[in-house]
C-alpha cells in the first residue's frame, strides 16, 4: 500500500522551510517596497488554514511592527457590498491555491482604493498572483493532500521573514534554532505515532492555546476535524476558562499547547484546573518538567514564545495524520471537501 500524500508532505515541510534561508534578500527587497508606503494598519484576508496562519500573523506583526492588525471579513465585500476603507492599509492576502473568489475580490477592491496589496500563495499562475501588487510565493511544490500541511508552515515562515525584514532584524540564528527543532521532530515520527494510539476511539476534544499559539490550536483542531471527522473545538485557554470549562469532565480529552514564556503561569493554572476535573490532558511543550506530570510531546527548543507556533504545529501535523490512519480514514480525500473551495 503506497504512502499517503499527507504524510509525505508533512515530511517535506522541513526541507521547504529550510530553503527560506536562501530567500532572505528576496524578503529584504519586498520590504523596501512596502516601507515606501506610509500604511497605518495591516489587514489580513484568508480562509481555512490560511486564516489560521493569519491569526498568528496578527499577533506577531502587531507585536513587532506596533501597528493595528486585523482579520478581514470577506463577506462585507462579496455579499453585503459594504467594504471598509482600506486606503491607508497594507492588505495581505493568504491563499494556498490563489483561486478563492472572495479573497481575490477583497484584493481587487483594495487595489481600487489605493492600498498596497500582497499575495502570499503557492500558485504563481493563480488569480491572486495576477492581481496582487506584490507576491510572495511559498515555493512548496504541489500540495496533493486536501489537508494543508507544508503550505501552512510556509505561510508562517513567510510572515516571519516579512515582519523581520520590515524592522531590519536579523533572525537567521533564531531561525536555525527553529530548523533544529523541526529536524528533531522529524526524527521522532515513530514516537509520535505511538502517542496517538490511546486516542483511536476519540470522537470529541478541546484544543487549547494562548496568545500566539491560539493559531496552533485553531489549525490543529481543523486538521483533526477534516482528517478524522472529530468534533475538535479550539479555544484560547483564557476563553476556555469561562463557559467552555463546563466541557472539562472525567476523561474528556484536552490537547494543550504550553510553551515556555509569558503565558506559562496562566497555562499552569489551566492545567491544574483540568487535572482537578479529571480531564484527559495531552500537552505539546518545550518545558520538559511538565512531562513528568502530564502526557504529551516534548518539543526541544529554547526560543521566544512568540515564534513557537512554527515548530509547535509540526508534531501536531504528524499526530493528526496518524490518528486518521488508525481510525481508517483517508486524510488525502476527506469526505465532503476538496482542495480548492470556492466561496463568495
Amino acid at each position: 500500500m503506497s504512502e499517503k500524500f499527507m504524510i509525505k508532505e508533512i515530511r517535506e515541510g522541513f526541507s521547504i522551510i529550510k530553503s527560506y534561508k536562501d530567500r532572505w534578500e528576496e524578503f529584504v527587497e519586498v520590504s523596501k517596497r512596502i516601507k515606501s508606503l506610509d500604511f497605518q494598519n495591516i489587514v489580513f484576508v484568508a480562509r481555512g488554514s490560511s486564516d489560521n496562519a493569519a491569526t498568528w500573523g496578527k499577533y506577531y506583526m502587531e507585536s513587532h511592527l506596533r501597528v493595528p492588525v486585523s482579520l478581514c471579513a470577506p463577506s462585507l465585500f462579496t455579499i453585503y457590498k459594504l467594504p471598509p476603507n482600506l486606503k491607508s492599509s497594507l492588505v495581505i492576502a493568504i491563499s494556498q491555491s490563489g483561486e478563492s473568489d472572495d479573497i481575490c475580490e477583497v484584493v481587487n477592491n483594495a487595489n481600487k482604493q489605493g492600498a498596497l496589496t500582497i499575495g502570499i500563495t503557492n500558485n504563481p499562475q493563480g488569480k491572486l498572483a495576477q492581481i496582487a501588487k506584490i507576491n510572495i510565493f511559498l515555493n512548496s511544490g504541489i500540495e496533493k493532500s486536501v489537508a494543508a500541511t507544508k503550505t501552512y508552515l510556509s505561510q508562517l515562515v513567510s510572515i516571519y521573514f516579512l515582519t523581520n525584514t520590515l524592522i531590519g532584524r536579523n533572525i537567521l540564528p533564531e531561525f536555525d534554532k527553529i530548523l533544529n527543532t523541526m529536524e528533531d521532530i522529524l526524527k521522532r515520527e515513530e514516537e509520535i505515532k505511538e502517542k496517538v494510539k490511546p486516542y483511536k476511539y476519540m470522537e470529541h476534544c478541546a484544543v487549547l492555546g494562548r496568545g500566539f499559539n491560539l493559531s496552533t490550536a485553531l489549525e490543529t483542531a481543523l486538521k483533526l476535524k477534516e482528517t478524522s471527522y472529530i468534533i475538535a473545538q479550539p479555544y484560547s485557554s483564557a476563553d476556555f476558562m469561562h463557559g467552555p470549562l463546563a466541557l472539562a469532565s472525567e476523561g474528556f480529552p484536552v490537547f494543550f499547547f504550553v510553551p515556555k514564556g509569558e503565558s506559562m503561569e496562566h497555562s499552569l493554572e489551566v492545567l491544574k484546573t483540568l487535572k482537578e476535573k479529571g480531564s484527559d490532558i495531552f500537552i505539546f511543550t518545550n518545558e520538559i518538567d511538565l512531562l513528568k506530570e502530564y502526557d504529551g510531546i516534548y518539543i526541544n527548543c529554547d526560543i521566544p514564545e512568540y515564534i513557537t507556533p512554527i515548530p509547535f504545529i509540526y508534531p501536531a501535523q504528524f499526530f493528526a495524520y496518524y490518528l486518521a490512519e488508525i481510525k481508517g480514514r483517508d486524510p488525502d480525500n476527506p469526505r465532503n471537501i476538496r482542495k480548492v473551495t470556492i466561496t463568495r
